[in-house]
């Protein structure tokens, strides 16, 4: 399994930390450009590839941060990348922003989806975006091969793209994550 986490100035380091440890041993990082990456929490990247090097086929899981996507929006590279993925039915996840940014590329159109910080807010200004998509009051969705959360479900991102991933064995394996991702004690 091959798991893409993307990387661009802003991106919310935070909310994909723990779907990154997820994966430790089938993940990279990509971006548009080989040069660092300032995070929002003013952390430094170096992505492993740029994505003029990646091969669609080769990825299993696309991974978007939150964070602000504004600057992303014309970028045509990135929208073709991630419109073969989308193709090839390979499973694209936004958190945050990044479902903001799969929202403007139209990924999300006749699909539930949600993301920002505590749900999409559609305004006048961003309508148009949003029209199609299926808006849902729920942290996480998945809908076919489109993955999108709000910032603040962070750890249930993670367990439910580990989950798509087959990471765990049964439903124990994914209560035992959860619980220690979220500091539960069984007694």
């Amino acid at each position: 399994m091959n798991i893409c986490v993307f990387y661009y100035d802003g991106f919310c380091e935070f909310e994909v930390v723990f779907a990154v440890n997820g994966f430790r041993d089938n993940i990279f990082s990509a971006a548009l450009e080989n040069r660092v990456y300032v995070s929002e929490e003013k952390q430094k990247y170096l992505p492993d590839k740029t994505i003029h090097e990646l091969n669609p086929e080769d990825i299993d899981l696309f991974i978007i941060p939150g964070g602000n996507p504004e600057q992303l929006y014309e970028k045509t590279e990135l929208k073709e990348f991630i419109s073969r993925l989308n193709e090839k039915n390979k499973f694209i996840a936004g958190i945050c922003g990044g479902a903001e940014l799969m929202a403007y590329y139209g990924l999300l159109d006749y699909k539930k989806a949600n993301g920002d910080s505590q749900g999409f807010r559609v305004d006048e200004n961003n309508k148009h975006v949003y029209e199609k998509v299926v808006i849902v009051d729920e942290d996480v969705v998945i809908d076919g091969n489109c993955i999108t959360s709000i910032g603040q479900a962070f750890i249930e991102f993670a367990i439910e793209l580990q989950k798509v991933m087959n990471i765990y064995k049964n439903d124990e394996e994914v209560k035992d994550a959860y619980n220690w991702l979220k500091n539960i004690k069984d007694k």
